[in-house]
Formats: structure tokens, sequence, C-alpha cells
């Protein structure tokens, strides 16, 4: 499995985790990046409420 990079500095990125969820972080950029998994279920998850309504 390949480390992922930062698509802005092509730095490692650091798996984080906090109350709002997972994520990684790059440590050059010092900036969160939201992991595609997660970013894919809350839309997921948002269309169904949507149609439920």
């Amino acid at each position: 499995m390949s480390t992922p990079t930062c698509p802005c500095c092509s730095q490692t990125l650091l798996r984080h985790i906090s109350a709002k969820g997972i994520y990684w972080f790059c440590p050059a950029c010092y900036q969160e990046m939201p992991t595609l998994v997660t970013e894919v279920l809350a839309r997921r998850n948002r269309e169904l409420v949507t149609l439920k309504v």
C-alpha cells in the first residue's frame, strides 16, 4: 500500500483523528486534507436524506 502524498507539495501525509472524523494532515503545508472515502460517504448520506424528505 502506498503512502498518500499532499496534492499541493507532494510531502507524505499524516493520518489524524479528531472529533470531526478521520483526515490526512500535511506537515509541510500545515493543512488538513479530507479522506476521499469520508467525503463520498458524507455526500451519499446527504443525498439519501434529501430523497427521504
